[in-house]
């Protein structure tokens, strides 16, 4: 076999360290399923970083996080007219204040919350936009900046003074009539995981929901938190952000308090839903049965969460909370994928290490070339690897809740098409790659070894014929650290 030049090991070394970083990324993209948001941080991350990043992101699909012009609602509509009386409803005459409400799970919320006849206000950041969605139809849109406190508490103060009431209470005249304000629910979460936006949004902006709530003119009753299961095995920034907020929520007594954990989302499963239509192969990592989980829909998690705020039994407690769903392996969620669709099955398998190996390269690369952008990327990895080994399900009886089950959620995705909120997974990518040549995959451990150990690896060099296998992508990235 030919030996390389100097030159061709160096480009090599940097194609090699491409591929794994390239893999990594679409595996993030997959599995970052059961995440309490989605992961589109690692299109946005640059530095000298930017030229790999450029190279895989026109690989992934774009997330898509937002709902298109005159959006149907994809559960049940509950509207009210002037006209109807909502008087025996548990809500009437009382305020709930929704923050997030234009995300997957805030929607729900909103919707449960007006059929509950609240008078409900969605906080959103565009509301001519959000006037589009269908779904926050019932509710007044109201424009708040959440991580700007003054802003926070000024409306706070309106909303208790009767401004910025729903058509169903607003009237026919101009006076404002004060509404207590029941519920105030936070379903904020940063876009990506990683620091900045964690402390920023979990926390911060979550902590001034709750002062605002907290203040003597507004009274505020019950503060309902959307947090995560995950939050119990804290590894992660976002984790550890939530976590600092919940015991801010712990500290004080002005509100009473439940805090929502779920396990995963049905959106968070069905990724790959677009890639095996197409007729690739489902992506499973290690054997398919590495985690298992029981998803829970948002529709039950809205009338969860809301009933929360209501039950004194649930107060001042941490509510983890799944689906109705046994315990679902990765493997069994596409098998009942391939059958809502009827296909037949077909499985790629990529090992669970991947992640080490390409975390380990990310730490030395962080490490010798110190930047927050792959400190990021660092994270971003990391919450990779978090959600493809650790389980997100609970096994006790009073921790699940609702009727809808993952089958009911495949068939309907069959039949009616995607949640436009579910994010497409990259997974496609990774099935032709490793269908197509399988052997690709060696370009992770010997680029982290070219990058830490390289008399090692130029022994491997010298006797592999694999060594050429990283130049099969040569056009995917310049140079990773020119």
């Amino acid at each position: 076999m030919m030996m390389m030049t100097s030159k061709q090991f160096q480009r090599s070394n940097a194609l090699s360290a491409a591929a794994g970083v390239l893999l990594l990324a679409a595996c993030i993209a997959n599995v970052v399923a059961f995440a309490p948001a989605q992961s589109n941080v690692i299109s946005k991350l640059s530095h000298r970083p930017e030229n790999v990043m450029r190279a895989f992101t026109r690989m992934m699909a774009s997330p898509s996080t937002a709902v298109s012009a005159s959006t149907k609602p994809y559960f049940a509509d509950y509207t009210f007219s002037d006209k109807d009386d909502i008087s025996y409803l548990i809500g009437s005459g009382k305020t709930a204040i929704v923050a997030g409400a234009t995300g997957y799970i805030g929607r729900a919320v909103v919707r449960e919350c007006v059929s509950r006849g609240y008078n409900t206000i969605s906080l959103v950041r565009d509301a001519t936009k959000a006037s589009l969605d269908e779904a926050l139809s019932g509710s007044s849109l109201v424009e708040c900046d959440v991580q700007n406190v003054k802003e926070v508490q000024r409306l706070f103060s309106e909303i208790a003074s009767g401004k910025h009431a729903c058509a169903t209470y607003a009237g026919s005249d101009a006076r404002a009539t004060p509404l207590p304000i029941d519920i105030v629910c936070s379903c904020l979460a940063s876009a990506s995981g990683i620091e900045s936006e964690v402390y920023a949004i979990d926390y911060q902006a979550t902590l001034n929901l709750l002062d605002a709530g907290r203040e003597p003119s507004v009274s505020a009753r019950h503060f309902v938190l959307l947090s995560a299961f995950c939050c119990r095995n804290p590894l992660l920034k976002l984790q550890q952000a939530k976590l600092k907020f919940e015991d801010r929520l712990h500290e004080q007594n002005d509100m009473t308090y439940s805090i929502v954990r779920p396990t995963a989302f049905f959106k968070s499963v069905s990724g790959q839903y677009e890639s095996i239509m197409d007729g690739n192969s489902y992506v499973l990592f290690g054997d398919g049965a590495v985690t298992y989980c029981n998803p829970i829909a948002e529709t039950d998690l809205a009338t969860y969460m809301c009933d929360s705020a209501i039950d004194e039994k649930q107060w001042g407690r941490i509510l983890n909370v799944g689906g109705p769903d046994e315990p679902l392996s990765n493997k069994m969620l596409a098998e009942m994928m391939f059958r809502a669709i009827e296909k037949p099955t077909k499985f790629v398998y990529v090992p669970t290490e991947i992640f080490d190996w390409s975390i380990g390269m990310i730490e030395w690369i962080a490490k010798n070339f110190p930047s927050q952008k792959w400190e990021d990327v660092l994270e971003t990895a990391k919450i990779g690897k978090y959600y493809a080994v650790e389980d997100m399900l609970t096994t006790e009886e009073e921790e699940k809740f609702g009727s809808i089950k993952m089958m009911d959620h495949f068939e309907k995705i069959a039949r009616d098409g995607q949640d436009p909120f579910t994010p497409v997974r990259a997974t496609a990518v990774i099935s032709k790659t490793m269908e197509a040549l399988p052997a690709i995959s060696v370009g992770i451990p010997v680029g982290f070894g070219l990058l830490s150990k390289p008399g090692l690896v130029e022994n491997v060099v010298a006797s592999s014929p694999l060594s050429d296998v990283p130049l099969l992508i040569a056009g995917l990235s310049d140079n990773i650290f020119s």
